[in-house]
């Protein structure tokens, strides 16, 4: 049940989420420059926007724990569930990956631009749309990289999983020339708040979901001190390339359903 008391959590200094918004407007500038430059003389930004969601985790607070390791095997779809806009920031800071988001985020504020810098592949929610974002995520993964998928196709309150969609799935079935695409389970979970547990009434000051509004959403995110975002990569599904999206995307869900089950009861392990 959701409180209406955010004494706990809120912060006495009325300048925090103006400082914090300052901070990114000229920390995201910085490296807009960078990347631009970057394009210019054709050089690959992928450093760059590891270092752009590192100084981001920094500037807003978000303290990334991680279990588990990313396969060493590439190219790698990792399919993971999708609880706010910052999944985006802290997956970003701890690999080197390109994300698979919906169209209307480019147009987003401060998100959108996030999502850019963070070199997202948009996709549109048509069939048309979805066949030009298998060819985009093909693109993207014949150069050996790792895509980052949220198969539920929207995001949760943070205390339960969606049912995974397999449409973006179909990247990873056996074909010719992406024989070697491996899908790779990841569970995220925002775990603690200034070092205190956050228990199942307190995950919505993090979840952005339903008709919440963004700017209302980030504004309260932004009075908040230290977030603790827990990400645990799982085994890799060993039936990519041998199957059909269907079953790559139940099996995913599964994996991933385990994971956050065990992020949030505090089971995992290093």
């Amino acid at each position: 049940m959701r409180t209406n008391s955010l004494s706990v959590f809120d912060t006495p200094n009325i300048l925090l989420p103006i400082i914090k918004t300052v901070l990114f407007i000229i920390w995201t500038i910085v490296c807009a420059i960078f990347r631009i430059c970057l394009f210019i003389l054709q050089q690959d930004s992928a450093y760059l926007r590891l270092i752009y969601a590192k100084g981001l985790c920094k500037l807003l607070g978000i303290r990334v724990i991680v279990y588990g390791k990313l396969s060493s095997k590439k190219p790698i779809v990792i399919a993971s569930n999708h609880i706010s806009w910052l999944d985006i920031i802290a997956f970003g800071s701890v690999t080197k990956l390109e994300f698979i988001s919906k169209a209307e985020l480019a147009s987003w504020p401060i998100i959108g631009a996030i999502a850019k810098l963070e070199n997202t592949v948009f996709v549109e929610r048509r069939p048309k749309g979805t066949l030009q974002a298998h060819k985009n995520m093909k693109g993207r993964l014949s150069g050996s990289r790792v895509l980052l998928l949220f198969p539920e196709a929207t995001t949760g309150n943070g205390n339960q999983l969606l049912p995974f969609k397999s449409p973006l799935f179909k990247v990873a079935e056996k074909s010719e020339d992406y024989e070697g695409v491996r899908i790779q389970p990841a569970a995220i979970a925002y775990t603690r708040l200034n070092g205190l547990p956050v228990g199942f009434g307190w995950r919505w000051l993090f979840a952005w979901y339903g008709n919440m509004a963004l700017g209302k959403h980030i504004m309260r995110f932004l009075k908040l001190h230290q977030t603790t975002i827990e990400i645990s990569f799982l085994e890799p599904v060993n039936l990519a390339g041998k199957t059909d999206r269907k079953t790559l995307a139940k099996l995913s869900e599964k994996a991933v359903r385990q994971g956050f089950s065990d992020l949030l009861s505090g089971r995992t392990k290093a």
